[in-house]
């Protein structure tokens, strides 16, 4: 009975961090009995396994992004806004980890999170839908009409560009699990979600999200079949460069695609530059960006999830971002040239898809943090997703790679035999 209970914790134990994130978005429980939560797991698993976790192929860099984040904390002008970030991106590191250190669970698991992903998804749509913080365009104004009535009892502000980054790491997968290898239902159920939560992605009118589900689509396609995803990149960029100057000062693609919004985008990026010229090994410190750049009235930050890093962390955030990218670089070729007859293969490759439509999608939004506004406080603080994706990825590729061994040991034998 102990054992078993000690078991189902430890199974729990990437979801007790999110007692950190209710302390900080809603202020109750108090942070420290949250850390105490969070924590908890961790002597536990000890114990049970005499180690605290795993090794795993990100260990290094998250340990030079943990120093850079703690330097950008000590060199922070503001630590009422960087004292939240750092306690949610340590959650996070923790949620990571708690995935990671569950990799050999069943997969109703993770049909589990996946389920959980989804309706957390669902309702930050509608969150988004009701707050209005959106392009309101002639095919969309119905969505944000039917949830008007909800504005008051979810008060919560949430920006359609943090659901259409959101769901543009989340589709691609979704995709790969409907087109590969698997039992009938879990492809059907994955094709529905894609059709779903792709039409609130055109209801959200995010041209980053389009772009990054596309380019994320683009590399399910790759893994797919090469063949099918050269013809169709080459026939999308062709009709694409046709029919630009037409459809653009025609439609309500010109409202999605605001000019103006990418000449402020880029206007932000310059004065990030500026700033961080007077210090380039530092950065700004943690959450310096809205005291050394702009005001609060800029709530996405400099719009580039790596100039963020860079102003937050400085060289050491950027270091662990350059050896994460050659670390992912190298699982995306195992997974290239794995078992494609693995339903595991699949369900990788969407994940591997999603990292890099979410990486497209930090070039024109800071998808890894968001900066809101509580009354008259505003609060910095890490979003978990694409820890959740590294996570994924890391436990999906041991679990196809390993797959992958055992087949080719078993054709050998049976070569030999």
């Amino acid at each position: 009975m102990v054992s078993k209970l000690g078991n189902t914790l430890l199974l729990a134990q990437p979801f007790f961090t999110f007692s950190v994130f209710l302390s900080i978005l809603q202020g109750a429980p108090p942070l420290w009995l949250s850390w105490t939560i969070a924590i908890i797991p961790l002597p536990l698993r000890f114990y049970i396994t005499g180690r605290l976790t795993r090794r795993t192929p990100f260990d290094i860099p998250i340990l030079i992004l943990t120093a850079g984040m703690l330097l950008g904390f000590f060199l922070s002008p503001d630590h009422q806004l960087s004292s939240p970030v750092l306690h949610t991106y340590l959650a996070c590191v923790l949620f990571y980890y708690g995935l990671v250190n569950n990799s050999d669970a069943r997969l109703g698991y993770w049909g589990f999170l996946a389920v959980l992903l989804s309706l957390i998804l669902f309702f930050l749509s509608v969150l988004a839908f009701a707050s209005g913080l959106g392009k309101h365009v002639v095919f969309n104004e119905w969505a944000y009409e039917l949830a008007a009535p909800l504005t008051g009892a979810l008060s919560m502000p949430v920006n359609m560009n943090v659901v259409g980054g959101a769901l543009a790491v989340v589709i691609p997968g979704l995709v790969a699990v409907a087109l590969f290898r698997q039992g009938a239902w879990v492809r059907w159920s994955a094709g529905i979600l894609a059709v779903i939560f792709g039409g609130i992605l055109v209801l959200s009118a995010s041209g980053g999200g389009w772009i990054a589900a596309t380019a994320g689509i683009f590399i399910v396609l790759l893994y797919h079949r090469a063949r099918t995803f050269w013809v169709t990149s080459i026939a999308s960029v062709v009709a694409v460069a046709a029919t630009l100057p037409i459809w653009y000062n025609t439609t309500w693609i010109k409202e999605v695609f605001f000019l103006p919004s990418l000449s402020g985008r880029l206007e932000r990026w310059q004065a990030t530059i500026v700033a961080l010229k007077d210090s380039p090994l530092t950065g700004l410190g943690l959450g310096g960006w809205w005291s050394k750049v702009s005001t609060f009235g800029m709530f996405g930050g400099p719009h580039n999830a790596y100039l963020q890093l860079y102003s937050d962390t400085g060289v050491l955030g950027m270091i662990a971002l350059v050896l994460a990218v050659i670390i992912g670089v190298k699982l995306f070729r195992q997974i290239l040239y794995a078992d494609k007859d693995s339903p595991i293969y699949g369900i990788t490759a969407g994940i591997t898809a999603g990292l890099i439509a979410g990486g497209i999608h930090a070039l024109l939004d800071d998808n890894m943090n968001a900066l809101i506004q509580i009354g008259n406080d505003y609060l910095y603080y890490a979003i978990p997703l694409l820890w959740l994706w590294a996570a994924l990825l890391v436990v999906s590729c041991q679990r196809l790679l390993r797959n992958t061994e055992k087949d080719k040991r078993i054709g050998l034998l049976g070569r030999i035999a």
